[in-house]
């Protein structure tokens, strides 16, 4: 069989690494939530997350290569009181798939083993199949942060060189891949947020506190940028949802 690649190495290395992680995290949901279809998408999440980190075990295995030390029960306490309401569980599954298909479709190209390009194929179409069952759950919960209706074009407009211009003088209203781009970004930030600010409210360690305030703070100041953008063209942008935090400190 065919030496691993680089490449094919350290995909793998970031797909266990990142799955570990999503175990522990998902575990722990899983012992608090209440609503039953959101229950049965995280239940559906960590089986993929932990099928995916034993395909990649088994083919460490047999190519003599280190098992990487990710994240495992030590790293989460399940008994820890509820730090999330149920609602924010489909906010964030719907942030971590993103980042897995970030991550896979980037890999992909980059794969020529064979069992190595299978199943890089299969977490694609897995997480991909997950992603339309969280926005399924979105949309029948109200849950959907859809970005805003514009007027259909007229006609057709050609760019010209005074495309760019608007940083003096007259600036032309956002296009639609502008909006797209402005809501997929803030949707990422709303959820990274509240993540963070959760964080810093259960660590125990000062100096960990401060870094995931720094980070709060640094989320929030691209969130208002982009919420200014879109005021300015009299768009929409959606709330906050750092109310689905509760107030444990543990």
């Amino acid at each position: 069989m065919e030496k691993l690649t680089s490449a094919e190495m350290g995909k793998l290395w970031a797909t266990y690494m990142g799955n570990s992680m999503s175990t522990c995290i998902l575990s722990y949901f899983l012992q608090h939530v209440e609503d039953q279809d959101i229950k049965k998408l995280l239940e559906n999440a960590l089986s993929l997350s932990k099928e995916f980190q034993k395909t990649i075990k088994d083919i460490f295995i047999k190519e003599n290569f280190r098992i990487p030390h990710g994240f495992t029960k030590e790293d989460v306490n399940l008994d820890a009181p509820r730090l999330f309401e149920d609602e924010f569980y489909v906010h964030y599954l719907r942030y971590v798939t993103k980042v897995g298909l970030s991550l896979y479709s980037v890999g992909i190209p980059l794969m020529y083993r064979e069992d190595i390009r299978n199943f890089s194929l299969h977490c694609m179409e897995s997480t991909i199949k997950l992603g339309e069952q969280i926005k399924d759950i979105s949309i029948n919960k109200g849950l959907v942060i859809k970005s805003p209706i514009i007027p259909t074009p007229q006609k057709v407009n050609i760019a010209h060189k005074n495309y760019l211009k608007g940083f003096i003088g007259d600036v032309r209203p956002l296009h639609a891949l502008e909006i797209a781009h402005l809501y997929d970004n803030l949707e990422t930030n709303l959820a990274s947020k509240a993540l963070v600010m959760a964080f810093s409210q259960v660590t125990k360690t000062k100096k960990i506190r401060e870094l995931f305030i720094k980070g709060e703070e640094i989320t929030y100041k691209a969130i208002e940028g982009y919420i200014k953008k879109l005021h300015d063209d009299n768009l929409p942008s959606p709330e906050l949802i750092d109310h689905l935090v509760t107030t444990s400190t543990s």
